[in-house]
Formats: C-alpha cells, structure tokens, sequence
C-alpha cells in the first residue's frame, strides 16, 4: 500500500466521516471503497453506483464461499 497526501475540500471529509460511521469503516477504508466504486463508474458509465456496490458485495461473498455458482443440474 502507498500512503500519500491529499487535500479534500471540508465538506468532502464530512461525508466521507459520515460513511465511515454508516458503515462501521476507518476513515481511510472509506475513502478507498469510494474510490474503488467511483473508478469502476468510471469505466463503465451504464451501471448505477448502487448496482456497482451490490456487484462487489456478490464478488465479496462467491470469494468467501458465502454463495455458490448456480448449477443448471441442479434446477
């Protein structure tokens, strides 16, 4: 990890203060999942920021084994 130094208008830090506590995340994990979601918005402008989070959360949970692929036997 590379640690650098940022100015962040008052009110951007607020918010990001504010999601922090929402979501139960240190200040700087807030600011990289921002990023993260604004980067992948980015590049690809036809999802939603919501669809692009509840798209990292599937990926958090097939990765920990929480869910499974569904098998197309199996219906």
């Amino acid at each position: 990890m590379v640690r650098k130094t940022v100015l962040i208008d008052d009110d951007i830090v607020q918010q990001l203060n504010l999601l922090a506590k929402k979501e139960d995340r240190d200040f700087s994990s807030s600011i990289r999942y921002v990023l993260r979601i604004g980067l992948i918005a980015i590049q690809n402008p036809e999802l939603t920021a919501e669809e692009i989070k509840d798209i990292l959360e599937a990926k958090a949970e097939f990765e920990t084994g929480m869910v499974e692929e569904l098998s197309l036997e199996s219906l």
